[in-house]
């Protein structure tokens, strides 16, 4: 008499599967690398908070053009992560001398490349806006992910403006939307007032 073998769960491998998913999340977002972009709790560290969320948790807002950029093995040699130095033109809020350096998850080193794909990526040379969150004693780090970076347009004139409008309007008026730098400016200031 032949017997039918017992039906598989698939319980075991979606368990698995988000295993896996919430490991490689923990390998490039470790809990103090989180922790040092916030004072309160974040939904979720890939939910979109808007530039008024940010300016309210962001310690610095700055533009200006990146320098250079140096990436390194971490001391356990298990991640890597790129010292980024910008040279300061403007400060929309908090304080920064004329550089600041900053780290971001990722980058090369010999024949190594990481990239952590929530994360901006930069290059020497590029002019942008950065919204960043860092604890004392530590570096600074980009927050909101690709939202904490506004590239820059460089006009002949040197004068930088917004590469991609933002709102000015939470209605969507398309009229209200700007390129202008001092009108971010306004804007992340009178937020970052409301802390």
């Amino acid at each position: 008499m032949a017997t039918t073998p017992p039906a598989r769960s698939r319980q075991p491998e979606k368990t698995l599967l988000l295993g896996t998913v919430a490991a490689l999340v923990a390998v490039f977002l470790s809990p103090a690398d989180l922790a040092a972009q916030r004072r309160e709790p974040i939904p979720s560290p890939f939910a979109p908070l808007g530039i008024q969320r940010m300016s309210e948790l962001a310690t610095q807002v700055v533009a200006g053009t990146i320098e250079r950029m140096e990436s390194t093995w971490n001391h356990d040699h298990s991640r890597i992560y790129t010292r980024v130095t910008m040279r300061v033109e403007r400060v929309l809020s908090g304080q920064a001398g004329r550089r600041i350096v900053f780290r971001i998850p990722g980058g090369t080193v010999g024949d190594t490349t990481v990239m952590v794909s929530e994360m901006p990526h930069f290059r020497e040379g590029e002019d942008t806006v950065v919204f960043l969150r860092g604890s004392r004693g530590r570096l600074p780090s980009v927050l909101g992910g690709v939202e904490g970076k506004m590239p820059l347009a460089r006009a002949d004139d040197g004068s930088l403006s917004l590469l991609f409008p933002i709102q000015l309007a939470s209605d969507g008026d398309a009229s209200a939307a700007t390129r202008e730098l001092e009108d971010l400016e306004s804007l992340v200031r009178g937020h970052a007032l409301r802390r």
